[in-house]
């Protein structure tokens, strides 16, 4: 498979769980390199990678040994909720693939049925020390695996693999929402969805606790412990009319109204179309009975 015709999209997704996993990983006091698997779709040359989850490692003599067991697992869990998706290949940390990494990157072409699996590489390490200035450039590189026999043996040649970052619109609203909150939640600041979401709850609270006092007050003075106003048991009466018009079982109700008055509409132009078709259709059928059994006048010649 030629690297340079392949067009790789990687989501945000992706970026934020590696980026989750390495953090967690150094924040925990280790040391060794974050391992995961990339899911994703691939259509033709284009390849979506969507999705990851982490893999569970060991350390024996050196190199690392996959759970076996736990990524199949783990993997047909993800494949199940996401039927698209498949398994595209792994991402781990450092500037660029290592000698144990042939090992592990044939092990998991065995284990994950995909003959040509990617890696995706985050340099932590660049990460860390781009942080202050910020760099545009992300500090992450995709390699395409070329296996080679050659007298018995396997030798693994990486080549590198241009990307781009693609998003969906989902996938922007919810980056925008975790962006915002992140890297500006010390100054008290929310997203709009964060906003719109705290204004709907406290006035459905509000809400709730006004109806609330309401009930009470009918209570009282059904009881006798209130005076009658007529006026405040007006609007509770309108109130409560509102608040009728607007149950799931009302709107249902005028909901089904509204549907059945429409289809009786359709109906009823429909049966009149039906009239006007069998009428056109007998007065056809009545000019050409006439025709055919019209008398024939016969005429002598000279």
């Amino acid at each position: 498979m030629a690297a340079a015709g392949l067009d790789v999209h990687l989501h945000p997704l992706v970026l934020i769980n590696v980026s989750d996993h390495v953090v967690r990983f150094r924040s925990a006091g280790r040391s060794e390199r974050v391992l995961g698997a990339l899911l994703g779709a691939q259509e033709g040359r284009r390849i979506d990678v969507h999705n990851s989850f982490e893999l569970v490692t060991q350390e024996a003599g050196g190199e690392r040994s996959l759970d076996l067991e736990f990524f199949q697992q783990r993997l047909s869990q993800y494949l199940e909720v996401f039927p698209r998706y498949e398994f595209l290949g792994w991402y781990s940390t450092g500037p660029h693939p290592e000698e144990a990494d042939k090992a592990l990157h044939r092990k998991i072409q065995e284990v994950g049925a995909n003959e040509n699996p990617f890696a995706l590489l985050v340099d932590s390490d660049k990460m860390s020390r781009e942080k202050a200035s910020q760099a545009e450039e992300l500090p992450v590189k995709v390699y395409d695996a070329t296996v080679h026999i050659e007298q018995g043996s396997a030798t693994v040649t990486w080549n590198e693999v241009p990307y781009i970052i693609d998003t969906l619109e989902a996938e922007r609203i919810a980056v925008n929402h975790v962006a915002k909150s992140a890297t500006t939640a010390a100054a008290g600041y929310s997203s709009d969805f964060t906003q719109y979401t705290s204004g709907l709850s406290n006035s459905v609270v509000m809400l709730s606790n006004r109806i609330k006092e309401l009930l009470e007050h009918i209570k009282e003075v059904k009881e006798g412990r209130a005076p009658k106003n007529p006026e405040v048991l007006r609007q509770t009466l309108s109130i409560c009319q509102a608040l009728q018009s607007v149950h799931p079982a009302a709107l249902q109700e005028e909901f089904c109204g509204e549907y059945n008055d429409a289809t009786l509409v359709v109906l009823l132009a429909t049966l009149t179309k039906v009239c006007a078709n069998t009428s056109d259709l007998l007065d056809k059928f009545q000019l050409a009975y006439d025709r055919k059994h019209r008398p024939r006048h016969h005429y002598p010649f000279g």
